[in-house]
């Protein structure tokens, strides 16, 4: 008898993740490739290719692929079935991704945003497993959350549920204001943190890091600002600690609306600077919680790293076959 398997993708802004799985999760075979390169003509290229190897690699072990699962940092039409919205990634939008995965695997797609995916794999397999309430926040290129109320994902009326990006943080000088720094996503994504670090760089702030990098912002990344703080680039290490501390501050008015069993943090940036961030975010967390919220309330650190949203999209695979039994 065949053994059954899913296939998850996670398109991130700057990296495609793909897994082939079991129904137990274990990992068959896993491909990765650089998202948009040169726009969404040189995606489908990538992305063919790739499916097409993984596929001649089932069809050679003899494996029954039930489906594929698609997750990215926006949405999708779902009478098209073409990218819908992508922050990140705008030169995909409009791109026809359920068609084409389905053309070019002969097989049913399944399609949910990255984040919700994310914390759906830390549910079932990772830091929250056993919760029946949880919070997710990850950071990457962006800033994105996702909920899990009574043991089951929350949507919302359009399917973005549980973002938390947009929270406002800093409301002071009006809606202008706000559009340009206050929203979380425009204090804790890659872009606003590298774009901050650059300026201490260039102003020789941050010796090393602005030896490392000059003006080349395409250079600053999680790592390489890890390594700034280091070697010595204390001014990194301050606006960061800074920058963490107003995200666990404005998280807190979400957290004692939703009283959640956990709060999973993830994400590049935990991947490189776990004590760092974690520290920073928990504590301006915990200073503003209502007493009750903040005695049952855990913090975890995601467990499942950067295959979490490949492995929540195969579990869409698993759950449509399960439900369609």
């Amino acid at each position: 008898m065949s053994k059954s398997v899913a296939l998850g993708l996670d398109i991130g802004g700057t990296k495609t993740l793909c897994i082939l799985v079991d129904k137990d999760f274990k990992v068959l075979k896993t491909a990765k490739f650089k998202t948009a390169e040169d726009g969404s003509p040189q995606f489908r290229t990538n992305l063919l290719r790739t499916l097409w190897s993984i596929r001649d690699y089932a069809a050679d072990k003899k494996y029954k692929l039930l489906g594929v699962g698609v997750g990215l940092a926006g949405s999708v039409d779902k009478k098209s079935g073409r990218i819908k919205t992508a922050p990140n990634l705008v030169c995909l939008e409009g791109f026809p991704i359920e068609r084409q995965v389905e053309k070019a695997l002969k097989t049913k797609a399944y399609i949910g945003n990255d984040v919700q995916l994310g914390i759906c794999a830390e549910h079932k397999l990772g830091a929250a497993e056993g919760c029946s309430n949880v919070l997710g926040v990850f950071f990457g290129t962006g800033v994105g959350g996702a909920a899990i109320i009574n043991g089951e994902l929350y949507s919302g009326a359009c399917g973005m549920g549980g973002q938390v990006g947009a929270v406002l943080a800093q409301p002071v000088g009006g809606p202008k204001a706000a559009l340009s720094h206050g929203f979380l996503d425009r204090i804790a994504s890659k872009a606003a943190i590298a774009g901050e670090a650059l300026v201490m760089a260039v102003k020789e702030w941050a010796p090393y890091l602005n030896k490392k990098v000059g003006t080349d912002l395409s250079k600053i990344t999680w790592g390489m600002l890890r390594k700034a703080i280091e070697h010595g680039d204390e001014r990194i290490e301050e606006m960061l600690r800074a920058r963490m501390r107003v995200v666990g501050i404005a998280l807190s008015s979400v957290v004692n609306f939703l009283y959640p069993d956990m709060l999973v943090l993830g994400g590049g940036l935990l991947t490189d600077m776990r004590k760092l961030v974690m520290e920073e975010i928990e504590e301006g967390l915990r200073e503003y919680l209502v007493p009750e919220v903040s005695e049952t309330l855990k913090v975890r650190a995601a467990e499942l790293g950067s295959d979490a949203v490949a492995l929540g999209a195969a579990s869409l695979v698993f759950d449509a076959n399960r439900e369609n039994k």
